[in-house]
C-alpha cells in the first residue's frame, strides 16, 4: 500500500482526501454468470481436490492472489460456499446468481468502518425482500417464503455470525510479507569416458575366465593335497615293511631252538604275506576309484 504524505496540503491545493477516498475499495469483479457457474460444479463433481475447483472459479471472477491476500481468499471461501449451499438446496441459476450477488454486496459493505451491525441486517432485507413472491419465478431468480427462511438461515451463520471478523478484514489494512527466492542452477557437463570401461560381452568374459581359473586352482589344491597324502601312505608302509623286514632278518639269523620257535616264525611269516597281498590289491582298488572320480569329473565340467 502507498504511505501517504504527512506534509498538509498548501492553500489553492487541492484538498486533502477525506477518510472516505482513503477506505478500501472493493475490488473489481467478474460477473458470476451459468457458464461460470457450470464448470464450477463440474470441477466440484470430478476433479478431488477442492483447490483446483477454487482456483479456477477465482480466476473465472478475476479474483487475483487467492492464497496470499486474505481478502481475496476469503472471498473466494465465501463464494465457494455460497454456490454449495445453492446447489444442495435444489435452486435454479438465476436464483443461485441471485444469493451470489445479495452475498457480494453483503461483503462489499463490510469496507466501511461505518457500516454497522443493523445496517448490514437493513441491507440485507432490502436485497432479498424484493425478490420474494407468493408465487415466484425460480427461472427469474425469485424466492418463495421456504426459500427465503433457507437464504437468511445461511447468513445468519456464514456471514452475520461473523460480522465483526468480515468487518475487520475488509476494513483495516494488511500487512504482506514478500519473500525472494534465489535459484541456483549448476551447468551439468557431460561424464568423463571411464578408462577401464568394459563392455557386457568384455565383463562376461572376464567373468567366465576367473571362475575358470578358481575352478583349475582348486583342482589343483586337491590334486596336491591327495599327492602329499599319497607320498605320506607310501612313506609309512615303507617304514612298516623296513620294520617288518628287520624284524624277519633278526628273526632269520636266529635259529628256531624248540617248536614253539618255529610255529612262531612260520605264523609271522604268513601274516607278512597275507598282509602284503592285502596292500596290493587295496592299492589296486584305489586307483581305479580315482581313475573313476577323475573321469565323472570330466563329465560334469562337459555339462
Amino acid at each position: 500500500m502507498a504511505e501517504e504524505d504527512p506534509t498538509p496540503p498548501a492553500d489553492g491545493d487541492v484538498d486533502a482526501p477525506t477518510e472516505e477516498d482513503t477506505e478500501a475499495k472493493p475490488p473489481p469483479m467478474e460477473p458470476l454468470t451459468p457458464e461460470i457457474l457450470t464448470a464450477f460444479y463440474t470441477n466440484l463433481d470430478t476433479v478431488e481436490d477442492p483447490d483446483v475447483a477454487s482456483d479456477d472459479l477465482a480466476t473465472a471472477l478475476g479474483v487475483p492472489d487467492r492464497t496470499t491476500d486474505s481478502r481475496n481468499g476469503s472471498r473466494v471461501d465465501f463464494i465457494f460456499n455460497t454456490l454449495d449451499f445453492a446447489r444442495d438446496a435444489g435452486y435454479t441459476p438465476a436464483q443461485t446468481i441471485a444469493v451470489h450477488d445479495i452475498g457480494q454486496a453483503m461483503l462489499n459493505a463490510c469496507v466501511s468502518t461505518a457500516t454497522s451491525f443493523a445496517d448490514a441486517e437493513a441491507l440485507f432485507q432490502s436485497l432479498l425482500l424484493p425478490k420474494v413472491s407468493a408465487e415466484p419465478d425460480r427461472e427469474g431468480g425469485q424466492f418463495s417464503v421456504t426459500d427465503v427462511k433457507a437464504v437468511s438461515d445461511y447468513f445468519a451463520k456464514g456471514f452475520f455470525q461473523h460480522f465483526n471478523l468480515w468487518r475487520f478484514v475488509y476494513s483495516e489494512p494488511q500487512e504482506l510479507d514478500s519473500h525472494q527466492t534465489l535459484v541456483r542452477l549448476e551447468t551439468a557437463f557431460p561424464a568423463r569416458v571411464l578408462p577401464d570401461f568394459l563392455t557386457e560381452e568384455a565383463d562376461d568374459a572376464r567373468r567366465v575366465k576367473e571362475a575358470e581359473e578358481a575352478e583349475a586352482a582348486r583342482v589343483a589344491a586337491e590334486e596336491e593335497a591327495a599327492a602329499a597324502a599319497e607320498a605320506e601312505r607310501l612313506r609309512l608302509i615303507e617304514e612298516e615293511d623296513a620294520r617288518v623286514k628287520a624284524e624277519e632278518a633278526e628273526y632269520a639269523r636266529r635259529k628256531p631252538a624248540t617248536l614253539a620257535d618255529a610255529v612262531e616264525h612260520a605264523v609271522k611269516t604268513a601274516l607278512a604275506q597275507e598282509r602284503g597281498a592285502l596292500e596290493a590289491e587295496y592299492a589296486t582298488r584305489e586307483k581305479q576309484l580315482r581313475e573313476k572320480i577323475a573321469v565323472l569329473e570330466q563329465q560334469m565340467k562337459a555339462k
